[in-house]
């Protein structure tokens, strides 16, 4: 265990939109030190087991708490066991690139062979097999999702046409927050379209905004019963340099602004992404026409 002088605990700290008090941050320490020759990820879900930090469905938030520690650890009010994850190079010590799918000549799909709809993957093969399409064919690609995720297949019976996929909301987005606050909500009541792939073989008309609009019915339904919580509003960021966000637009998403380019890393933002356009789909129609004139009257008065 890296050895330094702890600091003295402050009244409270607020982390992770958690304040922590004395009395909380005094059983944080005595539990890394009771713990510690287990590892983070043991102390973390002491922590929140003593605590009670669940997520709504009752699962232990023990993500979250390992990033208080880290934060805890930095401030020297803990002092954190050596991380048994080897961090160089990637995040995960068992992150590795997918294999790239076998490329074959399919034949363009101009019709859907079946009735569309969405099959969640989730800790099985689909799962895999969704990882290594958006691999191939997402300019993002894939990246291993920290949080709250459900992915799905895009599927024309049981043809595959794309993958698509819900995570958590992403952190202070100025032109966002602004509208979650005309409605009062939280991040917690919206979830991130965080990946949307049509497949490149796949040329359907208006298949872009039918599969917006069965991730807005069964992808939110799917995700309100995993997670045992409601969305209220669906997000998702669209490059400036690459798309406009068409298939958005006519699934009646509304654009509220964009992003200002900064990437969070660890506890500090960098200015080194591209400008992206803000999209939100509150779920309830009545609050989708409240929006737009919130959006109108945002415009009128800038």
């Amino acid at each position: 265990m890296a050895k330094h002088k702890l600091k003295r605990i402050p009244p409270e700290i607020r982390l992770r939109g958690r304040i922590f008090v004395r009395r909380e941050l005094q059983l944080i320490r005595t539990l890394v030190t009771k713990h510690g020759s287990a590892g983070r990820t043991r102390i973390s879900e002491k922590i929140c087991e003593a605590l009670d930090w669940r997520q709504p469905n009752g699962w232990l938030k023990d993500r979250a708490c390992r990033d208080v520690l880290r934060a805890l650890h930095a401030a020297r009010l803990i002092c954190l066991p050596r991380s048994r994850v080897n961090r160089r190079g990637r995040l995960y010590s068992k992150w590795k690139p997918l294999p790239r799918l076998r490329r074959s000549l399919q034949p363009v799909i101009t019709k859907l062979p079946g009735e569309l709809s969405l099959r969640l993957t989730k800790g099985n093969a689909d799962e895999k097999f969704w990882n290594a399409l958006v691999q191939q064919h997402h300019y993002l690609g894939h990246k291993v999702s920290v949080g709250r995720c459900l992915k799905f297949l895009l599927c024309a019976g049981a043809t595959v046409v794309g993958a698509i996929s819900l995570a958590d909301s992403a952190w202070n987005v100025e032109d966002r927050d602004a509208a979650l606050r005309h409605f009062g909500w939280g991040r917690d009541a919206v979830a991130n379209n965080s990946r949307f792939l049509i497949l490149p073989h796949v040329k359907v008309k208006y298949l872009a905004s039918r599969s917006l609009a069965l991730l807005a019915t069964h992808g939110v339904r799917a995700w309100n019963e995993y997670y045992a919580c409601e969305l209220r509003c669906l997000e998702t960021f669209v490059d400036t340099l690459r798309f406009v966000g068409t298939s958005y637009k006519a699934a009646n998403w509304i654009a509220v602004g964009t992003t200002k380019g900064y990437r969070k890393s660890g506890a500090s933002f960098h200015n080194s992404q591209t400008p992206k356009f803000v999209f939100l789909y509150p779920l309830n129609p009545k609050h989708r026409d409240k929006l737009r004139r919130f959006q109108h009257e945002r415009i009128e008065n800038t």
